[in-house]
């Protein structure tokens, strides 16, 4: 999961950078936030969006693109491809497509596949949580496997000037946690991404200071109803596996140069229902880490490992 602060801008500076992300650490999913793209961009012949990792690495992708603002939030997920048709779904295409409001995928291959792969095939793509205020800004895309469901999202930041700090903690994070509670009534689920908050002092750099009261992603109000996320029952994967972890940042400020000396917020996350730590499930997190020497944003990539075993 990676926040990538203009997919257009990281691939005209680092053309690279996805592909190599996705062939060094081998990624059945991908999922990314702040792409800042227009539905119009995707098939530009000159910025080369729409394809860019299906061609040479074989993905399915899913863009969702704000129609509130122009060039504004958005997120995407790649999938690797394994034994189905090329998917190439789009949020425009979502409106477009059946009452169910669903895209879904079918294995192309007669072959059988290999028992972890086939749970890797998605049932189904959607780009809403079901909240009509909410589902304007391209901020949702959840696919949802055979075995578990999985939603990448783009939380509201709440502004230098907290314009936004009612309605992201008051709105938002209460009708986004309603869905996922409604997700996992199914199937076990986690969502990753971006959720601007650093929820406790091991999260930012300098925590204690005077002005973090009042600064975006470190507000009482945000790190109060992040913690009701956890206190409803999911599970924050990195602090689970590495509890004493320490300068385990995701983002830190361009400005101010804060990268070299490590002046980090961990903002990025996968947050889980909590089965997905029981080792009798046949799903089960195995690892979360935070791949600190990708640049090309201002946030860098955090992964979540799965092991996805044979049924017994």
């Amino acid at each position: 999961s990676w926040n990538v602060a203009g997919l257009r801008a990281l691939l005209k500076n680092r053309p690279d950078a996805l592909s190599n992300l996705v062939t060094e650490h081998d990624l059945d999913v991908l999922c990314l936030q702040e792409t800042k793209l227009q539905e119009m961009h995707l098939d530009d012949p000159k910025l080369k969006i729409r394809g860019h990792l299906l061609e040479s690495e074989g993905y399915d992708a899913y863009y969702s693109c704000s129609v509130a603002r122009k060039g504004y939030a958005g997120t995407a997920v790649f999938c690797k491809r394994h034994g189905t048709e090329t998917k190439q779904k789009t949020m425009n295409d979502f409106f477009k497509s059946s009452k169910t409001k669903t895209t879904k995928t079918a294995a192309a291959s007669s072959k059988p596949l290999p028992i972890d792969v086939k749970y890797l095939i998605p049932d189904q793509v959607t780009f809403k949580i079901g909240k009509e205020e909410h589902d304007t800004e391209g901020r949702v895309i959840t696919v949802d496997f055979p075995l578990f469901s999985m939603t990448n999202v783009y939380v509201p930041n709440s502004g230098q000037k907290l314009d936004r700090l009612t309605y992201r903690t008051e709105q938002w994070d209460k009708d986004f946690l309603q869905f996922m509670h409604k997700k996992h009534e199914s199937k076990p689920v986690f969502w990753a991404g971006d959720l601007n908050v650093a929820h406790t002092a091991m999260e930012v750099w300098n925590d204690g200071a005077k002005h973090l009261p009042k600064q975006a992603g470190v507000t009482p109000q945000e790190r109060a109803s992040f913690q009701q996320q956890l206190d409803s029952g999911f599970v924050d994967a990195f602090r689970r596996l590495h509890p004493d972890a320490k300068g385990c940042y995701s983002y830190w400020s361009q400005r101010a140069g804060n990268r070299e000396p490590n002046k980090g917020l961990r903002l990025d996350y996968f947050l889980c229902s909590p089965e997905l730590f029981d080792s009798t499930q046949q799903v089960v997190v195995r690892d979360s880490y935070i791949l600190y020497d990708v640049v090309g944003s201002d946030h860098c990539p955090v992964v979540m490992e799965l092991e996805i075993k044979k049924p017994s």
